[in-house]
């Protein structure tokens, strides 16, 4: 391996004409606003003592041959956020010495510098003029990857942007706060020739104090193979970057399916880093039946997902480089899938039997109650058919209510379950019951939340006044989808009407006792807030309707409420201790029969 390193200012390497282009196994840009601040407070510290150097690091890149062309074409292996966010200081200063010569307050001498520095800006940091075949071309210094490339050159001709993917976030909030430097340091300027040579110390700095040790491998090997030093398996990379990097890299030598491999990677990590991480760590559950390791992740996916270039064996076949494209395929199918799910979209194409309100109940599973654990399940269970997925969705929300947020039992043993039930339905969805798994969670219920443990955590919920509630709304608003059932003679399993959708958000919790009665309250203060006082209203009748108002006066809007399961509540003639107990024994009995999974 032949590098050769030389300790250089990013200024004055950009005036050896080097062209970087980030290539397409590298990463998006990824600095969070810390690390751009962090930028920013280095630079800062160099204008307040210009003798002071500091270093950002080392820019890894190889040549490569441009036909036609002598420039000094180069791959950036590592530095691309660096020089990233340089490039983006630069086009800020450069739009402030525009504003400047459109301000028309200049002297004609102070024009001639102004117009003379942002040549020389855009000559040394922006653009490149070539010449291919006798053609002149404009090239840019710094061009990105292609998911960021069209996006990072909008910036650069300051249009207006709009981004698409976490990364252009990312280049936008750099833009941003960087733009709020230059002016701020502008905002302490009276006078123009002040402004003028605040500039001029702003790219001086990174002109001449900015230091990176700039390192021009022989090869992509070599270059390949010191970014991964440089860069010790996850120290600012993620395990996307590395899958993808390693999966580009495999296909070098088959151009075609190396460029489709991009293009999935591209969409599979458009989110944040932390939600991909999520994924990858959900798909690996859902197809392997366990985990991944905690600080494992990139290698036990590799080794499951890529074996043979976990084994360091490169494709040597189309087939295999075709076999590598399907499995990279597989998983954005996946991932979109996730997306979905993630945000309670019913993964199927609408059809009967499955209603709205049965398609409704994941997102009350994933995105109400939050139920995390049940992901890798329900990503493979989408290989079932749709009725039996609802019937799934609807089993582990009852199941986990009862299980994890009523009886707060440790989802270790869920988790396991959940994983071993999706690696099953993936080895063969046509053949998979829900019988056995029903087996499972009705025995987990049985020795952690039978029906007296359940009762007495249920009594036990209590009415946050400062909190959303989302448990007792949840429950209160179930309770009503089986009220029919209850109502004709709980006949057979437990069936919700169906009927109506529950708008959470429109769901309100009632004191029937109020909080602040205007007469006083009929029940012990340690009660008001409990179970046996509550039930569930509209936000539109617990608002004006009801108020503080005495149960009496309540009853008639308990009647006419569009929660039938009130009107059992106003058959009593008034609300004293042994009448909430009543309701309260009335709810738990009731709870008991339709949070089942039999």
């Amino acid at each position: 391996m032949l590098i050769t390193p030389t300790y250089i200012a990013i200024g004055r390497m950009f005036e050896q004409n080097f062209l970087f282009e980030v290539p397409k196994y590298q990463r998006y840009y990824a600095w969070e606003p810390e690390q751009v601040n962090d930028f920013i407070r280095d630079l800062d510290g160099i204008l307040a003592n210009s003798e002071k150097d500091h270093f950002f690091g080392g820019i890894v890149c190889v040549s490569r041959q441009v036909e036609g062309s002598t420039r000094q074409q180069k791959e950036l292996i590592d530095g691309q956020q660096r020089l990233t966010t340089s490039i983006l200081l630069i086009i800020n200063i450069i739009k402030q010495y525009q504003e400047l010569l459109s301000s028309g307050t200049l002297s004609e001498d102070d024009v001639r510098t102004v117009q003379s520095r942002i040549d020389k800006l855009n000559e040394k940091y922006i653009n490149y003029r070539d010449e291919i075949n006798r053609k002149p071309i404009t090239v840019h210094k710094l061009v990105l990857s292609v998911a960021d490339k069209d996006f990072f050159e909008e910036i650069l001709n300051n249009r207006p942007v709009v981004p698409t993917r976490d990364s252009h976030k990312k280049i936008k909030k750099a833009n941003e706060l960087l733009d709020k430097f230059v002016r701020d340091k502008l905002s302490q300027c009276t006078e123009n020739t002040e402004k003028i040579d605040v500039l001029g110390k702003i790219e001086h700095a990174l002109q001449a104090n900015c230091t990176v040790i700039f390192m021009d491998c022989d090869s992509r090997d070599s270059a390949y193979r010191l970014f991964q030093v440089l860069n010790d398996r996850g120290t600012g990379l993620n395990e996307g970057d590395l899958l993808k990097s390693k999966t580009l890299e495999a296909l070098e030598t088959f151009p075609e399916e190396q460029e489709q491999v991009q293009k999935c990677w591209d969409e599979i990590l458009e989110a944040e880093p932390s939600k991909v991480e999520s994924f990858l760590r959900t798909y690996y559950a859902s197809c392997c039946g366990k985990r991944a390791g905690r600080a494992s992740l990139y290698d036990d996916f590799l080794k499951e997902f890529f074996p043979r270039l976990f084994k360091e064996e490169l494709p040597k076949t189309k087939k295999d480089a075709h076999d590598l494209l399907t499995k990279v395929r597989d998983i954005l199918d996946e991932v979109r899938i996730y997306k979905k799910i993630t945000v309670g979209e019913w993964p199927y194409p609408e059809e009967q039997p499955v209603t709205g309100w049965d398609r409704n109940r994941l997102q009350v599973l994933v995105t109400f109650l939050s139920y995390d654990i049940t992901l890798p399940l329900l990503l493979a269970a989408t290989k079932l058919k749709q009725k039996k997925y609802a019937d799934l969705v609807h089993m582990l929300e009852k199941f986990m209510f009862r299980y994890k947020t009523i009886c707060n039992n440790q989802h270790q043993v869920l988790s396991e379950l959940y994983n071993k039930e999706a690696k099953d339905i993936r080895q063969d969805p046509n053949k998979y019951s829900l019988s056995g798994l029903a087996s499972a969670l009705q025995i987990l219920l049985e020795k952690k939340a039978d029906d007296d443990k359940f009762k007495l955590e249920l009594k036990n919920l209590t009415y946050q006044p400062a909190g959303g509630n989302k448990s007792l709304r949840y429950f209160f608003s179930t309770l009503c989808d089986y009220y029919r059932w209850h109502e004709e003679g709980e006949k057979g399993k437990p069936c919700a009407s169906k009927e109506h959708i529950i708008n959470y958000d429109n769901v309100t919790i009632e004191h029937i006792d109020s909080q602040h009665a205007q007469h006083g309250n009929t029940l012990p203060e340690d009660s008001i807030n409990k179970l046996m006082n509550l039930t569930i209203l509209s936000r539109e009748d617990n608002g004006k309707r009801v108020g503080n108002k005495s149960f009496a006066e309540k009853k008639e809007i308990y009647k006419k409420s569009c929660y039938k399961i009130n009107q059992d509540l106003a058959k009593h003639d008034k609300w004293e201790l042994a009448e909430a107990t009543e309701w309260e024994n009335y709810l738990v009995d009731f709870a008991c029969k339709i949070f089942v999974v039999k």
